[in-house]
Protein backbone atom coordinates (compact mmCIF):
# COMPACT_ATOMS: atom_id res chain seq x y z
CA UNK A 1 0.00 0.00 0.00
CA UNK A 2 2.85 2.17 0.78
CA UNK A 3 4.35 1.64 -2.46
CA UNK A 4 1.30 2.50 -3.94
CA UNK A 5 1.09 6.11 -2.48
CA UNK A 6 4.63 6.95 -3.27
CA UNK A 7 4.21 5.81 -6.91
CA UNK A 8 0.86 8.12 -7.18
CA UNK A 9 2.79 10.62 -5.38
CA UNK A 10 5.70 10.41 -7.96
CA UNK A 11 2.88 10.61 -10.87
CA UNK A 12 0.87 13.63 -9.72
CA UNK A 13 4.28 15.52 -8.51
CA UNK A 14 5.50 14.84 -12.28
CA UNK A 15 2.30 15.73 -13.59
CA UNK A 16 1.97 19.15 -11.93
CA UNK A 17 6.14 19.80 -13.12
CA UNK A 18 4.57 19.56 -16.53
CA UNK A 19 2.13 21.43 -16.29
CA UNK A 20 4.09 24.49 -14.67
CA UNK A 21 6.56 23.95 -17.34
CA UNK A 22 4.04 24.08 -20.39
CA UNK A 23 2.43 27.34 -18.64
CA UNK A 24 6.38 29.33 -18.14
CA UNK A 25 6.38 28.62 -22.21
CA UNK A 26 3.07 31.15 -22.87
CA UNK A 27 4.50 33.58 -20.41
CA UNK A 28 5.62 37.15 -22.24
CA UNK A 29 9.11 37.74 -22.20
CA UNK A 30 10.92 40.89 -22.11
CA UNK A 31 10.93 43.39 -24.84
CA UNK A 32 13.87 43.00 -28.01
CA UNK A 33 16.28 43.77 -25.67
CA UNK A 34 15.14 42.78 -22.23
CA UNK A 35 13.61 45.84 -21.82
CA UNK A 36 10.47 46.55 -19.76
CA UNK A 37 7.67 46.46 -22.84
CA UNK A 38 6.26 43.21 -21.39
CA UNK A 39 5.03 45.99 -18.70
CA UNK A 40 2.21 46.38 -21.36
CA UNK A 41 0.01 49.43 -20.37
CA UNK A 42 2.88 50.54 -18.44
CA UNK A 43 5.09 51.93 -20.94
CA UNK A 44 4.13 54.12 -24.07
CA UNK A 45 6.11 55.98 -26.96
CA UNK A 46 5.90 59.14 -29.27
CA UNK A 47 7.84 59.71 -32.60
CA UNK A 48 7.15 63.83 -32.66
CA UNK A 49 7.83 65.53 -36.28
CA UNK A 50 8.20 69.22 -34.97
CA UNK A 51 7.56 71.29 -38.94
CA UNK A 52 10.19 74.37 -38.73
CA UNK A 53 7.88 76.93 -40.68
CA UNK A 54 11.14 78.90 -41.64
CA UNK A 55 13.04 75.82 -43.33
CA UNK A 56 11.00 73.00 -43.84
CA UNK A 57 14.13 70.67 -44.19
CA UNK A 58 15.43 71.66 -40.92
CA UNK A 59 12.77 70.27 -38.91
CA UNK A 60 13.37 68.30 -35.50
CA UNK A 61 12.34 64.69 -35.05
CA UNK A 62 11.55 63.84 -30.96
CA UNK A 63 11.94 60.03 -29.87
CA UNK A 64 10.35 60.00 -26.27
CA UNK A 65 8.72 56.75 -24.05
CA UNK A 66 7.25 57.22 -21.05
CA UNK A 67 6.20 55.05 -17.34
CA UNK A 68 2.73 54.96 -15.75
CA UNK A 69 3.58 55.77 -12.05
CA UNK A 70 1.50 54.13 -9.25
CA UNK A 71 -0.69 57.00 -8.77
CA UNK A 72 -1.49 56.90 -12.35
CA UNK A 73 0.43 59.81 -13.64
CA UNK A 74 3.31 59.32 -16.61
CA UNK A 75 6.83 59.54 -16.23
CA UNK A 76 9.71 60.54 -19.12
CA UNK A 77 12.11 57.95 -18.95
CA UNK A 78 14.00 58.28 -22.20
CA UNK A 79 14.00 61.09 -24.98
CA UNK A 80 15.77 61.57 -27.79
CA UNK A 81 15.69 64.02 -31.26
CA UNK A 82 17.50 64.57 -34.18
CA UNK A 83 17.55 66.97 -37.19
CA UNK A 84 14.36 65.71 -40.19
CA UNK A 85 13.09 67.19 -42.81
CA UNK A 86 9.69 67.14 -44.74
CA UNK A 87 8.49 68.92 -48.20
CA UNK A 88 9.98 69.20 -51.59
CA UNK A 89 11.16 72.60 -52.43
CA UNK A 90 9.73 76.39 -52.56
CA UNK A 91 6.29 77.26 -51.23
CA UNK A 92 4.77 74.07 -51.61
CA UNK A 93 6.91 72.41 -49.16
CA UNK A 94 4.75 73.99 -46.68
CA UNK A 95 1.41 72.93 -47.87
CA UNK A 96 0.29 69.42 -46.30
CA UNK A 97 -2.95 68.99 -48.89
CA UNK A 98 0.03 69.37 -52.13
CA UNK A 99 0.65 65.76 -53.26
CA UNK A 100 4.20 64.63 -54.11
CA UNK A 101 5.79 68.14 -52.70
CA UNK A 102 4.14 69.97 -49.30
CA UNK A 103 5.20 67.77 -45.84
CA UNK A 104 3.14 65.36 -44.00
CA UNK A 105 -0.32 66.60 -42.58
CA UNK A 106 -1.03 67.26 -38.82
CA UNK A 107 -2.07 64.57 -36.51
CA UNK A 108 -1.09 60.71 -35.18
CA UNK A 109 -0.52 57.97 -37.61
CA UNK A 110 0.05 54.49 -36.55
CA UNK A 111 3.11 52.65 -38.38
CA UNK A 112 4.73 49.44 -38.73
CA UNK A 113 8.83 49.90 -38.61
CA UNK A 114 11.04 48.00 -41.47
CA UNK A 115 14.55 46.81 -41.01
CA UNK A 116 14.84 46.52 -44.70
CA UNK A 117 12.11 47.62 -46.78
CA UNK A 118 12.01 46.54 -50.04
CA UNK A 119 10.42 49.64 -52.18
CA UNK A 120 10.72 50.73 -55.36
CA UNK A 121 12.26 54.32 -54.46
CA UNK A 122 12.61 53.76 -50.63
CA UNK A 123 15.05 50.75 -49.38
CA UNK A 124 16.75 49.95 -45.89
CA UNK A 125 15.18 51.44 -42.86
CA UNK A 126 11.80 52.77 -42.88
CA UNK A 127 9.04 53.45 -40.33
CA UNK A 128 5.87 53.38 -43.30
CA UNK A 129 2.90 55.56 -41.72
CA UNK A 130 0.79 54.59 -44.60
CA UNK A 131 -2.05 57.26 -46.35
CA UNK A 132 -3.70 60.49 -44.26
CA UNK A 133 -6.14 62.73 -44.89
CA UNK A 134 -5.70 66.58 -45.29
CA UNK A 135 -7.80 69.18 -44.25
CA UNK A 136 -9.36 69.83 -47.65
CA UNK A 137 -10.16 66.40 -48.09
CA UNK A 138 -6.32 65.41 -50.19
CA UNK A 139 -5.65 61.69 -49.23
CA UNK A 140 -1.97 61.89 -48.74
CA UNK A 141 -0.49 58.02 -49.90
CA UNK A 142 2.53 56.11 -48.93
CA UNK A 143 3.73 58.39 -46.24
CA UNK A 144 7.00 57.68 -44.57
CA UNK A 145 10.03 58.10 -42.22
CA UNK A 146 13.24 57.19 -44.45
CA UNK A 147 16.49 58.39 -45.74
CA UNK A 148 18.17 57.68 -48.71
CA UNK A 149 20.29 54.26 -49.06
CA UNK A 150 20.58 51.21 -51.12
CA UNK A 151 19.10 47.59 -49.98
CA UNK A 152 20.28 46.58 -46.77
CA UNK A 153 21.37 49.04 -45.85
CA UNK A 154 24.06 49.99 -47.87
CA UNK A 155 25.32 53.22 -49.69
CA UNK A 156 25.73 52.74 -53.34
CA UNK A 157 28.84 54.54 -55.17
CA UNK A 158 29.11 58.28 -55.03
CA UNK A 159 28.24 59.23 -58.88
CA UNK A 160 27.16 62.34 -60.70
CA UNK A 161 23.81 63.84 -59.67
CA UNK A 162 21.16 62.83 -56.97
CA UNK A 163 20.82 59.12 -56.33
CA UNK A 164 18.32 57.72 -54.10
CA UNK A 165 20.45 55.13 -52.89
CA UNK A 166 23.38 57.60 -51.39
CA UNK A 167 23.03 60.34 -49.00
CA UNK A 168 24.79 63.34 -50.32
CA UNK A 169 24.04 65.67 -47.99
CA UNK A 170 25.20 68.89 -47.66
CA UNK A 171 26.52 68.54 -51.84
CA UNK A 172 23.03 67.83 -52.37
CA UNK A 173 20.39 68.49 -49.83
CA UNK A 174 18.69 65.08 -49.13
CA UNK A 175 16.58 66.46 -46.31
CA UNK A 176 13.64 67.27 -49.06
CA UNK A 177 11.44 64.68 -49.80
CA UNK A 178 8.08 64.56 -51.60
CA UNK A 179 6.31 64.30 -48.77
CA UNK A 180 7.81 62.00 -46.41
CA UNK A 181 9.76 62.84 -43.47
CA UNK A 182 14.06 62.42 -44.16
CA UNK A 183 16.56 61.45 -41.73
CA UNK A 184 20.37 60.91 -42.21
CA UNK A 185 21.12 57.24 -42.54
CA UNK A 186 23.00 57.45 -38.66
CA UNK A 187 20.68 59.41 -37.51
CA UNK A 188 17.70 57.19 -38.54
CA UNK A 189 19.88 53.86 -37.40
CA UNK A 190 19.98 55.47 -34.22
CA UNK A 191 16.22 56.19 -34.23
CA UNK A 192 15.68 52.47 -35.34
CA UNK A 193 17.78 51.38 -31.99
CA UNK A 194 15.99 53.44 -29.55
CA UNK A 195 12.53 51.86 -31.13
CA UNK A 196 14.09 48.36 -30.67
CA UNK A 197 14.86 48.67 -27.47
CA UNK A 198 11.06 48.90 -26.51
CA UNK A 199 8.95 47.49 -29.63
CA UNK A 200 9.57 45.09 -32.62
CA UNK A 201 9.97 45.53 -36.44
CA UNK A 202 7.38 44.34 -38.79
CA UNK A 203 4.26 44.85 -35.95
CA UNK A 204 1.69 47.10 -36.28
CA UNK A 205 0.87 48.56 -32.35
CA UNK A 206 -1.62 50.36 -31.34
CA UNK A 207 -1.52 54.28 -31.40
CA UNK A 208 -1.96 53.61 -27.51
CA UNK A 209 0.91 52.38 -27.11
CA UNK A 210 3.39 53.70 -29.40
CA UNK A 211 2.54 56.27 -32.36
CA UNK A 212 4.29 59.10 -34.84
CA UNK A 213 2.90 62.73 -34.75
CA UNK A 214 2.97 65.65 -37.00
CA UNK A 215 2.81 69.27 -35.06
Amino acid sequence: MATSTRVLTRRLVLACLVALASALLVLPGPGPTGSTYAAGARIRASIVFHKNWKDPHDGTLVWKVERRQRDGSWKQVERASWRAGSGFRGRAAKRECVKGKGWLPNGSYSFVQYNDYHGQLIKGRAFYLGNKTCRNGTLRTDLFIHTESGAHNKQCPDRKGDQLCRWEFPRINDYRSYGCVKMSPGDLADLVRHFHDWFHAGVRYPVTKVRVRVV
